[in-house]
C-alpha cells in the first residue's frame, strides 16, 4: 500500500480503491461517516519522466471551508507535487475567480500556496466530455 493511501487512511474513511489506468495509478473515494466526501485519482509517477499528481473531484460542498480540506491538502501536499482540485462546488473560489483574482491569491488558492505549491493556473480542457469540472491546479 501506499504511504500515501496509508496516510489517507489514519484520518478519512477509505470507502473505495481502485487501480486506475496504469500500474502507478488509483481511484479512491474517501469520506466521513460513511458518507462520499471526495474522489482522488492518484498517480505516484513513473521514474524518470512522469512525475506524480493527485486529481480531486465531484467534492462535496461541505468540504471546502471544513477542517478536512485543510487535513487533506496537507496531506495531500507531502505526497504530490502536483495537485488539481475541482472548485465549482466552492462558492468562495467560483467567485473570485469570476471576479479577476489571481488564482493563488483565491481563497483555495492560498491553501494551496501556504503549503509550499507555487505556479497556480485555472483551467478547463474538454476531453470529449470527460473533462470534469473546472479546476485549480497548482505546482512546486
Amino acid at each position: 500500500m501506499s504511504p500515501f493511501k496509508e496516510e489517507l487512511k489514519a484520518v478519512f474513511e477509505l470507502i473505495k480503491a481502485e487501480t486506475g489506468r496504469f500500474a502507478e495509478e488509483e481511484n479512491l473515494v474517501i469520506g466521513l461517516e460513511g458518507k462520499p466526501l471526495l474522489y482522488i485519482k492518484a498517480f505516484y509517477g513513473r521514474r524518470p519522466y512522469w512525475k506524480e499528481w493527485a486529481e480531486l473531484f465531484h467534492i462535496e460542498p461541505e468540504f471546502f471551508g471544513s477542517e478536512w480540506e485543510d487535513r487533506l491538502y496537507e496531506l495531500i501536499s507531502k505526497h504530490f507535487r502536483r495537485v488539481f482540485v475541482e472548485y465549482y462546488e466552492d462558492p468562495e473560489t467560483l467567485r473570485q475567480l469570476k471576479q479577476g483574482v489571481a488564482p493563488e491569491e483565491t481563497r483555495l488558492g492560498s491553501k494551496l500556496k501556504a503549503l509550499g505549491y507555487r505556479y497556480f493556473r485555472d483551467w478547463y480542457y474538454p476531453e470529449g466530455w470527460l473533462e470534469g469540472g473546472y479546476k485549480l491546479q497548482a505546482e512546486r
